[in-house]
């Protein structure tokens, strides 16, 4: 792989990063504005839910990097 590959690859997975913890993020900004609790459970929640989602993306590009030519 070149390195404008890799850096463009690099900075793909910083921005997918930044939007999903940000969106999660807001979710758990709103959850402990209208539950009222206490910001353990809401950021526990978002942080769960950005990492699921950041591994299914990187699990789902491996997949997709080792596909062969007559594999679907």
């Amino acid at each position: 792989m070149t390195d404008r590959r890799r850096t463009a690859s690099a900075a793909w997975w910083l921005v997918a990063a930044a939007c999903t913890a940000g969106v999660f993020g807001l979710g758990a900004v709103v959850w402990r504005w209208v539950r009222g609790m206490s910001w353990g459970d809401p950021l526990a929640f978002a942080s769960t839910l950005t990492v699921s989602v950041l591994v299914s993306l990187w699990l789902s590009a491996a997949v997709r990097r080792r596909a062969g030519r007559g594999d679907g």
